[in-house]
């Protein structure tokens, strides 16, 4: 369980960026996939056995804010623990991200992580003239430093990680090619690796059934993970590909998340089957 959320929108990384043999970037839409107001909620369980129990829930919201002269996005996500699940593992996340409105170019970030003894705050700016990510990161285990992190091209957050995901263009992706996205958290850029694998309809509670476009992601061998399944991802198979749901492999069990309730989508949602 530990540090739930971040595995969650990391998609669970494969290796450090420096490590990687290049791939071109995952390509982007023309048209938006979202708007400012939207507001999503997923509740996240733990599956082990028998055992499958509704442990956390995040919230991610999207609004807009002044930078200089340019209006730019703005995003706030935040998960915690039910109060059952407090008493034996308590989790509390937030994160902030500020990016541009059509090449979602990032900005600013704010990580501030509490999940049982471990704590962890990143406080990003990037600076794309100079090529650096000008971070203060302070963790548990290392303990508070200032760094200057290398910017590399179609980089995101974990704020804004959720919205590179949305805005994919699925239609100039290849079935069973690997697309790669860059992502920065703490004091390293990783490098992720999406597939598109096809259509599928799954059923989620208190909606129905959802048409979607299914994802696979590269899981790295650790601690916690297997290492020899990859993450899978769906998204609404419709204008909004909103994150429905995923599912990922631990050293003991299985996390899945599920989309709870949506507001202010930018698309009717016609993804959901009718009765």
């Amino acid at each position: 369980m530990r540090r739930l959320l971040v595995i969650w929108l990391t998609l669970f990384l494969s290796v450090p960026l420096w490590a990687q043999d290049r791939y071109s970037c995952i390509p982007f839409a023309d048209e938006s996939r979202f708007q400012v107001g939207e507001s999503l909620t997923l509740g996240i369980s733990y599956k082990w056995g028998a055992v499958n129990t509704e442990v956390a829930q995040a919230t991610l919201r999207l609004d807009e804010t002044r930078l200089g002269r340019e209006t730019i996005y703005h995003s706030d996500l935040s998960a915690r623990t039910a109060p059952f699940f407090d008493v034996f593992f308590k989790i509390r996340e937030h994160f902030e991200g500020w990016f541009k409105k059509g090449t979602l170019q990032p900005q600013k970030c704010i990580r501030d992580t509490h999940e049982g003894t471990y704590a962890a705050y990143n406080l990003y700016s990037y600076d794309w003239e100079a090529r650096q990510i000008h971070a203060y990161v302070d963790m548990t285990s290392t303990g508070p430093m200032n760094l200057d992190i290398p910017l590399v091209d179609c980089v995101c957050d974990v704020p804004t990680l959720v919205y590179f995901i949305r805005q994919m263009d699925l239609s100039k992706m290849e079935t069973g090619k690997r697309y790669g996205l860059n992502f920065a958290i703490d004091d390293m850029v990783f490098h992720i690796y999406l597939t598109k694998v096809g259509i599928e309809t799954i059923k989620v509670r208190g909606m129905g059934k959802v048409r979607c476009q299914m994802l696979r992601c590269s899981v790295v061998e650790g601690a916690m993970f297997e290492g020899n399944e990859d993450v899978k991802i769906w998204l609404s198979d419709d204008a909004n590909q909103l994150p429905i749901s995923f599912w990922a492999p631990l050293r003991v069990g299985a996390m899945r998340g599920m989309i709870k309730s949506y507001k202010n989508l930018l698309y009717d949602f016609t993804a959901l089957e009718k009765k």
